[in-house]
C-alpha cells in the first residue's frame, strides 16, 4: 500500500509535467552540443584532406597527418590549461573529447581521444587500449584505427608510430610480440617502460555486476576474443549524442504515463458530468409523467 502511495505520488501529474520539461530541454541541450562536437570534429578531418593530398588517397597518410594534428593542439594548448585544471559541472559529469581539444588537458588519455573522434570523423573504425605498465592496466592509453588490412597503434601524445619491416604501420599485438625491434622506432624522450606488454580494452569491473553480465552476454553471442577486444569507450566518444539517445530512451515511458494520466483524468471529469447529465433528463421525464397523469385522469 505504502509503494502504492509513493508510486501514484511520483506518477502524478505535476511531477510528470516537471519530468516532460527536464527531459525535453536535456536532450536540446545534449543534441545542441552533440551537433557542435561533430561539427568541430568534421572540421579537423576536412581540414586534414585539404592540407594533406596524399591523405586522399591513401590512408596511412590520413592517420599519421591526424594524429600530428592532434599532438600538436595538445602541446599548444597544455602549456597554458595543464598548470590549472578546468573545473566545473560539465566537465565533471559531461566531459567530452571536444573538451580535451579544447583544454589539452588529461595527457595522454584527451591526446587518445581528440585523434580517436578526429578519425571516427572520417568514419574509421576506432578503439582505445589501456596499456599495462608495471602491472597495472591504463598506465598508458594509445589509439588503433583499423584500415584494410587490420589494426595499426598510434601514440598520439608522444606523436609515435611503428613500421614493419615491410614499411606498412603495426598493430599493438605486433609492437608487443616484438618490442626489442619497435622500441628503436622512439624518440629519445619516449618512457620505454610503455614496453606495450598487454592491454585491456574495456575496464568490465568498473561497473561490476552490470559490466561482467555486459562481458559475458558478448561472449556468449560474439564469442571470447571480440568480448576481450571491444573497446567500450570508442562507442562513448561522442557521449552527448549517447546522451541524447538514453534521454529519448528515458523521456518516452515518461511521455506515455502522463498522456495515460491525462486520460485519466479527462474521464473522471467527465463521468460525474454525464451521470448528473442523466439523472436530471430522468427527473425531467418523472416531473412529466406526473404532470400528464391528472390530465389522463380527467
Amino acid at each position: 500500500m505504502l509503494l502504492q502511495k509513493i508510486f501514484r505520488a511520483i506518477t502524478s501529474l505535476p511531477v510528470l509535467f516537471f519530468l516532460n520539461g527536464a527531459f525535453l530541454v536535456s536532450i536540446f541541450y545534449f543534441r545542441i552540443e552533440d551537433v557542435f562536437e561533430r561539427n568541430v570534429f568534421n572540421t579537423l578531418s576536412i581540414n586534414i584532406l585539404e592540407n594533406h593530398p596524399a591523405a586522399r588517397t591513401n590512408q596511412d597518410s590520413f592517420f599519421l597527418a591526424a594524429m600530428s594534428l592532434a599532438n600538436r593542439m595538445q602541446e599548444r594548448r597544455l602549456p597554458i590549461f595543464g598548470k590549472h585544471k578546468t573545473e566545473g559541472l560539465k566537465m565533471s559529469l559531461f566531459h567530452s573529447a571536444a573538451d580535451d581539444l579544447l583544454t589539452g588537458e588529461g595527457s595522454c588519455g584527451s591526446a587518445s581521444a581528440v585523434l580517436a573522434r578526429i578519425l571516427k570523423a572520417n568514419n574509421y573504425q576506432v578503439r582505445l587500449p589501456q596499456m599495462k605498465v608495471n602491472g597495472n592496466y591504463g598506465g598508458h592509453i594509445v589509439t588503433e584505427v583499423k584500415k584494410n588490412e587490420g589494426w595499426i597503434v598510434l601514440d598520439a601524445l608522444f606523436k609515435v608510430y611503428f613500421k614493419k619491416p615491410n614499411g606498412h604501420l603495426a598493430s599493438f599485438k605486433e609492437v608487443s610480440a616484438n618490442w626489442d625491434y619497435y622500441k628503436l622506432q622512439v624518440p629519445p624522450d619516449y618512457p620505454l617502460v610503455y614496453s606495450y606488454a598487454d592491454a585491456r580494452y574495456t575496464n568490465w569491473g568498473k561497473v561490476p555486476v552490470l559490466g561482467m553480465f555486459v562481458k559475458k552476454s558478448i561472449t556468449l553471442f560474439k564469442g571470447k576474443q571480440y568480448a576481450e577486444d571491444f573497446s567500450l569507450r570508442s562507442y562513448l566518444l561522442r557521449n552527448y549524442h549517447f546522451l541524447v539517445w538514453v534521454s529519448l530512451l528515458f523521456y518516452c515511458p515518461v511521455f506515455i504515463l502522463t498522456v495515460s494520466r491525462l486520460l485519466e483524468k479527462r474521464r473522471k471529469v467527465s463521468l460525474p458530468a454525464a451521470t448528473g447529465a442523466t439523472a436530471t433528463a430522468a427527473a425531467a421525464t418523472k416531473t412529466s409523467e406526473t404532470a400528464a397523469a391528472p390530465i389522463a385522469s380527467a
